[in-house]
């Protein structure tokens, strides 16, 4: 590391030091930094790479913040340093040894496909994800009108990406069995996109005898999250007539200009 940049991570750290102090928060107390400003500080670290920012995540998570930790370990991975990614990585393990499922989620999902700097590990990937799946009965949600974060939702992506995993044969046998099991759970706890492929499911004589009813309710919920795909497959149904419809022009250009708006506004997992 160059003298300079040195000179210039110690300037950070130290003005980081001076605005948690002008803010009362030093020393201990900076593990009580509300959720709220270290998002703040994650945003500005993520979006205009301020160093400030980061430092400031760094010292609250060095005093025990966890809301600090997760913030800086998803700053770290989106580094261009492999040694930045790593760390990033370990302060993710961190939180996960520690029962914290959306680490679990993101720690399962990144050793599942792999980036520069983390090597892909099905079987640790597969570890946390179980970890981080639902337990127990699962409920369906309140439909909402906007599809949930995997922040938001750490269980039900959990379930999706071990859909995925038995689906595809990651680091084990291929069983579609098992990957309707995880793919139903990842429905039920919310989650479009299972919504949408469990639909998928229920169209095809295969795992299951052809529903055409359960397709349709699952294409619903995906669509009433706003699921560009569901959108699209549910305009489909109605100019065709499928899936019990009626063909209904007008209700098809209607989820067309739906589905137009929701790729507008995709988010990718």
């Amino acid at each position: 590391m160059s003298v300079m940049k040195k000179r210039m991570m110690i300037a950070a750290a130290l003005a980081c030091a001076a605005m948690l102090g002008a803010a009362g928060i030093t020393g201990i107390a900076a593990r009580h930094v509300s959720t709220e400003r270290v998002d703040d500080w994650r945003m500005q670290a993520m979006s205009t790479h301020q160093p400030l920012a980061v430092w400031c995540l760094r010292v609250a998570e060095a005093a025990g913040n966890p809301a600090a930790r997760l913030a800086l370990a998803h700053v770290l991975i989106a580094s261009a340093d492999t040694g930045d990614v790593r760390h990033g990585v370990d302060l993710l393990r961190q939180a996960a040894r520690l029962g914290n499922a959306r680490a679990q989620l993101q720690l399962g999902k990144l050793l599942l496909k792999g980036q520069p700097g983390i090597d892909v590990d099905y079987v640790e990937s597969r570890h946390w994800l179980m970890k981080a799946a639902p337990k127990g009965p699962v409920n369906l949600p309140a439909v909402v009108r906007e599809a949930p974060d995997l922040d938001d939702n750490p269980a039900g992506f959990a379930a999706l990406y071990l859909a995925s995993i038995y689906r595809n044969g990651y680091g084990v046998a291929r069983n579609r069995q098992l990957a309707f099991y995880w793919l139903n759970r990842a429905a039920l706890a919310g989650v479009p996109q299972a919504q949408f492929q469990l639909a998928n499911v229920y169209r095809e004589d295969g795992i299951v005898p052809r529903d055409d009813a359960r397709a349709l309710h699952w294409l619903t919920l995906a669509s009433e999250a706003e699921l560009a795909e569901a959108n699209l497959a549910l305009a489909i149904a109605y100019k065709n007539g499928e899936l019990g419809l009626t063909a209904d022009n007008d209700r098809y250009w209607s989820y067309v200009k739906e589905t137009a708006h929701d790729y507008k506004h995709t988010v990718v997992h």
